[in-house]
């Protein structure tokens, strides 16, 4: 099962991703990728790289996207919901309803991911503040956004009121923990 995160609006978003910035010493030409480098990864001792165990040669360099850092790579993926959507809708006020996905990272941060995975734990923190940017943007004054998480195939199921939270975008601090929870409902006011 897959672990679902929606966001509501009254205005439209622009679909697509946001939040990506790949290196300069990337050279891909908008083929399809058929593999992504990360500069700032080391192998630990003993292990053996890739290219050693499996035959990469047939994947060219405009075929390879190129990222300095894990973090680099870390962004968010807007998708607009298709007709099927009305169960997920229900759980909404405003009328632009959205999937939306982290890539190279999460909606959750806590200091064991912090100190055990600090790579993962930076990408996590750039998911998180792309998607609070996604509504500092579009955002206007007295404006509230929705969120809301649940697992696929969970759609009809009710709100955990008593995760519900309300988050002040103008004094918001992500602080050492932050998680979009399943059945979590936040009113995000600008």
């Amino acid at each position: 099962m897959s672990f679902y995160h929606y966001i509501g609006s009254s205005k439209e978003f622009p679909l697509g991703e946001r939040g990506r910035r790949k290196s300069s010493a990337d050279k891909s030409s908008g083929k399809v990728t058929k593999a992504i480098h990360f500069r700032s990864s080391h192998l630990p001792e003993g292990a053996v790289p890739l290219e050693q165990i499996v035959d990469l040669s047939h994947i060219q360099e405009d075929e390879i996207e190129v990222y300095d850092s894990m973090e680099d790579a870390a962004g968010i993926y807007i998708q607009d919901l298709g007709p099927w959507s009305g169960e997920i809708r229900g759980h909404f006020t405003n009328p632009f309803v959205y999937q939306i996905a982290a890539n190279w990272g999460g909606f959750s941060v806590h200091p064991n991911l912090k100190e055990n995975f600090p790579e993962q734990y930076k990408a996590h923190v750039k998911c998180i503040r792309e998607l609070f940017d996604l509504m500092k943007e579009y955002g206007s004054d007295h404006e509230q956004f929705e969120l809301y998480t649940c697992w696929d195939g969970e759609e009809k199921q009710r709100k955990n009121e008593k995760l519900h939270k309300i988050i002040d975008l103008k004094t918001f601090q992500l602080g050492d923990e932050f998680e979009l929870k399943d059945k979590q409902y936040i009113v995000i006011k600008t």
